[in-house]
C-alpha cells in the first residue's frame, strides 16, 4: 500500500509542470471564448458580463508564466504589461457599455485582435 502512495505521489509531482503550463493555455482559451461573446453582445449587460468574465480570466492569466518564457523573469514582466494593456482595453469598453454605448464598446474591442497578434508574435 506504502508503494502505491509513493507511486501516486510522484505521478501528481510529475504532472504539475504540466498542469501548470496547461494554466496559462485553458485560460487563453476562455479568454478567446470570452472575447467571441464581447463581439456578438447584443445587449449592454451581456457585454458587461462577458467583460467582467474576460477581465477576470485575463487577471488570472497575468499572474501565470506561459512555459514558452522558460523562466525568463524579465520577459515574464513585459508579459505581464501585455496582459494588463488588454485588460485596460476591456475594461474602458465595459464602462463605454454601462453608458448605454454599445456599438463604442465593441469598436474599442476590436483592438484586442491586433493586441492577440503582436502579443502572441512576442510570448507564445
Amino acid at each position: 500500500m506504502n508503494k502505491l502512495k509513493q507511486l501516486l505521489a510522484i505521478a501528481i509531482l510529475a504532472a504539475s509542470p504540466l498542469a501548470l503550463s496547461n494554466g496559462v493555455m485553458m485560460e487563453m482559451f476562455g479568454m478567446n471564448k470570452q472575447m467571441n461573446s464581447l463581439f456578438k453582445a447584443e445587449t449592454a449587460e451581456d457585454f458587461q458580463k462577458s467583460a467582467q468574465a474576460f477581465i477576470k480570466i485575463t487577471s488570472e492569466a497575468k499572474e501565470k508564466m506561459p512555459a514558452s518564457l522558460d523562466g525568463d523573469e524579465e520577459a515574464f514582466k513585459g508579459y505581464q504589461a501585455g496582459m494588463q494593456e488588454v485588460i485596460d482595453v476591456v475594461a474602458n469598453a465595459e464602462k463605454l457599455a454601462a453608458e448605454g454605448k454599445l456599438d463604442e464598446a465593441k469598436e474599442t474591442v476590436k483592438r484586442l485582435n491586433e493586441l492577440k497578434k503582436t502579443y502572441h508574435q512576442q510570448y507564445k
